[in-house]
């Protein structure tokens, strides 16, 4: 069973509070006094154990040295479009994206993790932009989370959010079996766990858990964002074969769910490793994974 700290849970309740159980970070408050720092940890904690979802998007990055060694070069020449050019000259240190004032404001994310993906760009820090409760989260609230002790954990409001949940989502999951555990962040990719599939284990994923599954392994490896496909394959395949997982992820790409991006810099990977992206026509191959 899933265990839960007090601050972990009041998330969760205030959350239920939010309509379709989805929130700015910014009005998710466990504590009046919570610092915000406190609340993001508490959301990746929850995220870790596959209760919540959360969108997240670039607060820090700066120029690496392949990307100087880059500008020292001829521009003309360079495989970069004039605003990826405009962001890398712009770069003086640690940057945020509200520094590139010159570059549109609704590209600006897009830009620099296309950068970060091909070395160009280092991601220092992540921000979270919005939460909401996992389908898994509310199978855990509806059938496995228990009540205990004696301190006073919820509010009057809170527990009114979690009856008005109850009353609203009775059934709704009663079919489906619990996974046994749930995903720790400091399990090493390389020992096997079932855990870490946030769907049941007889039954192949579909194109919802499989970007679950890009969530939880973004967060436990740490990729800001920018998770190879190998991962995914090692983790999805089996039950799902090479051709169902990539077109999973095409339709994610499609509903504008994911971003797939190419490889460019071959050097800080294996061979199997590069095997593992999808093939293009052009010769190329998709390799990194951004939730968008």
């Amino acid at each position: 069973m899933t265990s839960l700290e007090a601050i972990e849970l009041k998330f969760l309740l205030k959350l239920l509070g939010c309509e379709n159980y989805r929130s700015k970070i910014s009005e998710i408050k466990p504590n009046a006094k919570t610092k915000a720092s406190d609340r993001d940890k508490v959301c990746r904690n929850l995220g870790a154990k596959g209760l919540v979802d959360y969108d997240s998007e670039v607060a820090k990055f700066k120029l690496t040295s392949h990307g100087k060694t880059l500008l020292s070069l001829d521009t003309t020449s360079l495989p970069a479009t004039p605003d990826e050019l405009a962001v890398m000259r712009a770069c003086k240190g640690v940057m945020t994206p509200g520094q590139l004032r010159k570059t549109p404001a609704g590209a600006r994310q897009q830009i620099i993790q296309d950068l970060a993906g091909r070395k160009v760009l280092s991601i220092s820090e992540m921000t979270i932009k919005e939460v909401s409760l996992s389908a898994q989260g509310r199978q855990f609230l509806l059938e496995e989370y228990e009540p205990r002790g004696n301190s006073l954990v919820a509010t009057a409001t809170m527990l009114g959010s979690y009856i008005k949940f109850l009353r609203n989502n009775s059934g709704q999951f009663s079919q489906q079996p619990l996974p046994t555990s749930q995903p720790q962040p400091q399990r090493s990719l390389s020992q096997p766990s079932s855990s870490a599939m946030p769907i049941g284990i007889q039954s192949k994923p579909d194109a919802q858990a499989v970007l679950q599954q890009i969530k939880q392994l973004d967060q436990l490896i740490g990729s800001d964002n920018y998770l190879p496909i190998y991962h995914l394959r090692e983790k999805l395949q089996p039950p799902l074969t090479r051709e169902e997982l990539d077109s999973y992820l095409y339709e994610l790409q499609r509903a504008d769910r994911i971003e797939l991006s190419s490889l460019h810099n071959q050097d800080d990977y294996s061979a199997s490793q590069i095997s593992a992206g999808i093939s293009q026509s052009n010769g190329g191959s998709l390799f990194f994974i951004a939730i968008l």
